[in-house]
């Protein structure tokens, strides 16, 4: 599925989710390399809807490969050409989670049991079983390969579990139904735009805080049971 790079035409998509674009977002669009792109943006409807709106589109104006990104992020100048370099399938940014515990968006697994993959060494290109769409580089040809709709919220398909499945994890388990492989290059993050940059320095600070609290949680529980012994 590689193509020459001298043979791509990209097309940028972004789904409007917000009612505002962020300062951040757009000077972090603005300054990052890119060679000539379509822009795509989609501005009504669930977000699973936009995201499949801008994959038509995409294969409307003859793109060989769509970058998805979403306005809550802001980018590495080097985010394109960084993860276009790899010529892989679909390749994505290091993403955290933008509410606590604010992990990393990688897991292992499947949709039966996704695991967080926390062991990996920052600058790693890393396959993946799940991941968001916030900064996901695709080649075209995986929606030849996979059934339009791309992108829908979904019943989990687990009997045993509840809820509804996110479109892009519903997106991922569909990619990995297909053998086709996902990665994340892990030397290339995205800030997550909450009230404040949701990165990886945001994550590591709220598990020690979560650990002295778990701690002191421990040492106030025991200090109790001695009390009622005495």
């Amino acid at each position: 599925m590689k193509r020459s790079l001298s043979n791509r035409k990209l097309a940028i998509g972004i789904p409007l989710t917000f009612p505002y674009v962020p300062s951040t977002f757009f000077d972090s669009f603005n300054i990052m390399e890119k060679p000539d792109y379509e822009y795509i943006r989609e501005s009504n409807g669930p977000v699973d809807e936009m995201r499949n709106n801008i994959v038509r589109r995409a294969k409307r104006v003859g793109a060989t490969h769509l970058l998805m990104m979403d306005v809550d992020q802001i980018y590495h100048p080097k985010t394109f050409v960084t993860l276009a370099s790899h010529n892989l399938p679909v390749v994505g940014s290091l993403i955290y989670r933008r509410y606590p515990p604010f992990d990393p968006l990688i897991y292992s697994g499947t949709m039966n049991e996704y695991l967080l993959i926390e062991d990996f060494k920052q600058g790693d290109l890393v396959e993946v079983a799940a991941t968001g769409t916030g900064c996901l580089l695709l080649d075209m040809k995986v929606f030849d390969i996979l059934p339009d709709p791309w992108f829908k919220f979904t019943p989990n398909p687990d009997p045993e579990r509840t809820g509804i499945v996110g479109e892009d994890f519903m997106f991922c388990w569909n990619l990995q139904k297909a053998g086709i492989k996902i990665y994340v290059d892990t030397a290339i993050p995205a800030g997550h735009i909450s009230m404040f940059e949701v990165n990886e320095h945001t994550y590591k600070f709220y598990k020690k805080v979560a650990k002295v609290r778990k701690e002191a949680l421990a040492e106030y529980l025991k200090s109790q049971q001695s009390a009622e012994a005495d």
